[in-house]
């Protein structure tokens, strides 16, 4: 028996199928302007953003300046280290304090461990971890020190630290210097933990 769609039917169907079209339509014109055209665009942002770092050493470096003698300063990692409620934990006004207690880092390929390292006033070379006198730094803040780096040469490495409570950090050094075309020294000099940026040379860890 044949069966006859009658007119109001069809365009019921119709106008479903128009209604689907239009929701595929504005669904996909969401899916455009809230999630793929800002994901695109971040991308866009995040490969042309440049680093600082690779852009210092992109540019050209000249000649010292004649009859001039520089001494190029070293570089240190520069730790304050404090628990939770803020004592220095190198410091021997706080309890428990890790002075005595041995911990290691690696850096560029080398193990260092404290308190194997001396307590002095100035490093010549790499030696690791120091801690300066308050008569020479002046300073009631006792800060645990790593270097020293040569100030001369390029620097892009991670310092590897395992603490006594088992903690570890990462971090990484990024440093450069380069003569400007007057013949004086132009530095960069970078400091990340565990890959966030520092400001600054003094790094804070919160134990």
């Amino acid at each position: 028996m044949k069966q006859v769609v009658s007119q109001s039917t069809w365009n019921f169907v119709k106008q479903c199928i128009s209604l689907t079209s239009e929701f595929e339509f504005i669904f996909q014109t969401f899916l455009m302007k809230k999630i793929f055209l800002p994901l695109v665009t971040l991308l866009v942002l995040t490969s042309c953003e440049k680093d600082p770092f690779d852009e210092f050493l992109k540019q050209d470096s000249y000649s010292p300046k004649e009859g001039m003698i520089w001494d190029m300063r070293p570089i240190e990692f520069i730790l304050e280290v404090t628990d939770a409620q803020g004592h220095n934990m190198f410091d021997t006004a706080t309890p428990d304090n890790w002075l005595s207690e041995p911990f290691s880092a690696t850096f560029d390929g080398t193990l260092f461990q404290w308190p194997d390292s001396q307590t002095r006033a100035y490093f010549a070379s790499l030696k690791g971890f120091y801690i300066y006198p308050s008569w020479y730094t002046e300073s009631d803040v006792v800060y645990l020190r790593f270097g020293e780096l040569d100030g001369t040469k390029k620097w892009d490495n991670d310092l590897c630290i395992s603490w006594p409570d088992g903690s570890k950090d990462k971090i990484r050094v990024q440093h450069a210097m380069r003569w400007n075309q007057e013949g004086y020294p132009e530095y960069y000099t970078a400091f990340k933990v565990n890959g966030v940026p520092v400001d600054g040379w003094l790094i804070h860890l919160t134990k």
